[in-house]
């Protein structure tokens, strides 16, 4: 390919009409795979060509940043890696020389680019010069070399956090952090330079907790980015915030330190500064969300996270005036200008959410102060006030204690009437209000004396305008979730009405394409009600009733393409409700034809939700399900045979497995099936996520089939033994991704070596052709559920399980008792039985009773818990 067919095909990939577009896409990828070097060298070579538009070059730019990551398939490594060392050195060279391109736009995209290369690099000690290069270029006199290697460091930061990278040495760290401090300084005349550096932080903060551990090193930093924070410059003062926002969730366990410094420096800017407000008040929004997970993942367990927490509760404890008035005083603002465009958020919204917080926190003494501001505004004149006190009203109720369910119960009858306010702003903030109040507290409505009059007034405003029918759709949602912990409520007695109305709310003409999500949460209100219906004639009548309107909109032509979409989605998510409660007893035959008939004639789009069906109707109809059985499973075929399409090959391969295990050993035709699925798990490039699924796919068509599937043993224990290795490999590397699907991926081999045992052996009566794989299991459990890995306790009682269950198959092997003895008894199982011990949780103490039980049964071993 010459040079100039080649910046032919740019040009229509990234500019031309969509036929175009897509062709020219094809062949460029083609050729990537084709000659990896030459499509390298041609970016390149365009990128640096000043003679060539703008657009183009940049476009060369991101091909390149698209494509370096990507795997290659002839040399099954990623791009960058097929590519000569020669070309590799001449990319870089190319990109580094336009770091100091006249334009703006071309320097940004030289410096991203570079980043995603450094992102392969620099974890395999490649590009060795290159941080030290720009570190030096930071201090250079020349600001546009300075201004481009700042930024290039941060998007070098940015791009290994975004692969979640390590591979950057402490050293480089410190000549990262150095080299941006530079530009953070106080005297730094040029303003981009600043900003920049600033941003640059932001990136770098991922990688710079060990450097932070150096007293003099973090006390710095802190105090240039504070100084930053309060600058007279409004450009830097933002910046600064918002890099704030991310050095305290990176650095939550410093905040005893700084938490004055932080409150001195951020107070000034919670009112009247449009998105500098939104940021100022954000910081304190992240260090309370990092408070709430951090309670809720470590309890009353004492660590430098749980002592951080403590602090800042104080903090608020004996600080709460200086938060809750100055947010109070936003929430009279108008929430109808967006502040912040990137975050989506207003001034008043960041506040309410603020105030939740801060009462949350502060506790019982933030109370008064702020019902006064709710009953000093409820009843003012001025709309702003009203709207103010039905937000305050909000936040208050995003807390859950005795004393704010008093205060809610004796208001929420006032609430309603600002639901009936002439003002629309008034209007859809106490629908929000309302949805957050059944939410947290649902026995609220249920159990009040005026629930009638409330529900009146609900269901008589979904007639209202579709912003503010959005929340109250939501009210109706929490309100149905627990619809049996109130049968004497209103709510529950007029269930049929409300679903009545839900359901003609989701076809109102009025919704809009962007408005689409409320028919989404009308049917989770419907699936609600549906869950909660207990006699079979009421979900006949429903399922008869979802699947004829299904036959209206496939026959009909009215409706918008994408309206109908979601209410066919609904429609089969409400039908899956109905038949998962009946049987085969319950639907006669004609009706049961009928809805097959529809079902198969569904828009494409919905084939996923039509599975989803099938699904629930091979749990509820198995007898019925035989005569379809090979018309379903050729349907299923089509998206089975197309991974690529990851969420059509899931949800087929979740209703097979369904199927499989209603049909039992009706399966036995279609069983062969299992040959492909072994060779998906067994193909190096097929996706490892959906292998996942594949596992448990396997598993369920073995339990449903057991014996009759005995001829797929040996190959079911090579796909046992490849995922044991594959998760013992993957925990050993040092990649986040590789570790986080190492931990779901030795959960999913736990529960398949269970279902192997469950298929294929029957208690007292072993099969002898699995007794190698209690030596395989062993180690792999040893290995992968060791106490040191900190492994979930819902893991440790799925291997515990299995441990039982090779103990329950195989205890009448004289040899294998013994060999299991051994084990059972060891400090290892003990171990984690006592783990186990030490939660209350019901399943855990009886599997914690059945370990005591089988060690002093079987083995004669009593267990000591402590």
């Amino acid at each position: 390919m010459q040079p100039q067919q080649f910046l032919d095909l740019v040009q229509c990939a990234f500019f031309e009409s969509n036929t175009q577009r897509s062709q020219a896409e094809q062949v460029l990828l083609k050729y990537k795979d084709e000659c990896p070097d030459e499509f390298m060298v041609y970016c390149a070579q365009a990128f640096s060509n000043r003679g060539i538009q703008n657009r183009i070059r940049i476009a060369c730019s991101t091909l390149v940043k698209r494509l370096v990551g990507l795997i290659h398939p002839p040399s099954n490594q990623i791009t960058w890696l097929a590519c000569s060392q020669q070309t590799k050195n001449d990319v870089k060279m190319k990109f580094m020389e336009q770091l100091i391109d006249p334009e703006n736009e071309i320097r940004r995209s030289a410096a991203n680019t570079i980043s995603e290369i450094c992102a392969i690099e620099l974890p395999r000690q490649e590009w060795p010069d290159l941080i030290e290069r720009l570190t030096t270029n930071s201090k250079h006199t020349d600001i546009l070399i300075k201004v481009s290697a700042i930024m290039t460091l941060g998007y070098i930061c940015e791009a290994l956090k975004t692969h979640q990278s390590s591979g950057i040495s402490k050293k480089d760290s410190e000549v990262i952090l150095m080299g941006i401090c530079v530009g953070m300084d106080l005297n730094e005349q040029t303003l981009e330079i600043r900003l920049t550096a600033i941003k640059a932080l932001q990136d770098s903060l991922y990688f710079m907790n060990n450097l932070f551990k150096q007293q003099e090193i973090f006390s710095f930093v802190k105090n240039l980015i504070l100084s930053n924070a309060v600058c007279n410059i409004q450009e830097i003062k933002h910046k600064a915030l918002q890099c704030l926002i991310d050095f305290v969730k990176q650095l939550f366990t410093y905040l005893p330190v700084y938490i004055n410094e932080l409150f001195q420096a951020t107070q000034a800017s919670f009112e009247n500064q449009g998105e500098i407000s939104i940021a100022a008040i954000e910081i304190w929004n992240t260090i309370c969300a990092e408070m709430k997970e951090e309670i809720m993942q470590n309890g009353n367990q004492s660590t430098p996270e749980s002592n951080a927490v403590d602090c800042c509760v104080q903090f608020f404890k004996n600080n709460y005036e200086g938060f809750l008035l100055p947010f109070m005083r936003n929430l009279l603002l108008d929430c109808g200008d967006v502040d912040d465009e990137y975050q989506g958020l207003s001034v008043p919204d960041s506040s309410c959410k603020g105030l939740a917080f801060i009462i949350d926190f502060a506790g019982v003494k933030t109370y008064e102060l702020v019902k006064n501001f709710i009953q000093n505004t409820l009843s003012h004149q001025q709309w702003e006030y009203r709207k103010a006190s039905v937000m305050a009203f909000g936040a208050l109720a995003e807390v859950q204690t005795k004393e704010i369910e008093m205060l809610i119960k004796s208001a929420l009858s006032n609430l309603f009437s600002c639901l009936v306010d002439q003002n629309f702003k008034v209007k859809k903030a106490t629908a929000q209000t309302l949805s957050r109040v059944a939410e947290n507290y649902p026995q609220c409505f249920h159990e009040h004396d005026q629930a009638n009059h409330m529900l009146a007034t609900l269901l008589d405003q979904l007639n209202n305008k579709i912003p503010i029918v959005q929340h109250l759709i939501w009210v109706f949602v929490y309100l149905t979730e627990q619809l049996q912990l109130f049968s004497m409520s209103i709510f529950n007695r007029e269930k049929f009405n409300i679903l009545q109305h839900l359901a003609s709310t989701s076809v109102r003409a009025d919704i809009k394409n962007s408005e689409i999500a409320i028919i989404d949460t009308a049917f989770m209100a419907i699936l609600n009600i549906i869950y909660s219906i207990t006699d079979t004639k009421s979900c006949n009548d429903y399922l008869i009733e979802f699947f004829q309107q299904i036959q209206r909109l496939e026959s009909g032509t009215q409706v918008p393409v994408e309206i109908k979409f979601h209410l066919e989605m609904g429609l089969m998510s409400a039908m899956h409700g109905c038949v998962v409660r009946l049987d085969d007893s319950t639907t006669p035959e004609s009706v049961f034809e009928s809805i097959m008939k529809t079902l198969s004639n569904v828009d494409s789009r919905v084939k996923n939700d039509y599975f989803y069906v099938l699904s629930g109707i091979a749990y509820a109809f198995k007898k019925k399900l035989s005569k379809y059985s090979s018309q379903l499973i050729a349907e299923l075929n089509k998206p089975l045979s197309e991974p690529d399409d990851m969420e059509s090959f899931k949800t087929a391969l979740f209703c097979l497995a369904d199927i499989a295990r209603a049909m039992e050993e009706e399966f036995v035709p279609y069983m062969k099936i299992l040959n492909y699925f072994f060779g998906l798990i067994q193909n190096p490039n097929f996706n490892r996520e959906l292998k996942l699924q594949v596992y448990n796919a396997i598993a369920d068509i073995i339990l449903g089939l057991k014996d009759k599937s005995f001829q797929f043993l040996g190959d079911l224990k090579e796909i046992l033994k490849l995922g044991f290795a594959a998760s013992m490999d993957l925990t050993k590397s040092q990649q986040n991704v590789d570790q986080d699907y190492a931990e779901r991926l030795k959960e999913t081999m736990t529960s398949f070596y269970t279902c192997i045992l469950h298929a294929y052996c029957e208690p007292n009566v072993p099969n002898f052709d699995l007794r190698d794989t209690v030596d395989w299991f062993i180690i792999f459990c040893t290995d992968m559920c060791n106490l040191k890995l900190k492994p979930t306790i819902e893991y440790v009682r799925l291997t515990l399980c299995c441990i039982f269950d090779c103990s329950h198959f195989f205890q009448t092997v004289p040899e294998m008792k013994i060999k299991l003895k051994d084990f059972i008894t060891s400090d290892f199982v003990i171990e984690l039985i006592r783990k186990m011990s030490q939660y209350n949780d019901k399943d855990y103490q009886e599997c914690v009773s059945f370990a005591k039980q089988l060690l002093n049964d079987v083995y004669g071993f009593q267990l000591k818990l402590y």
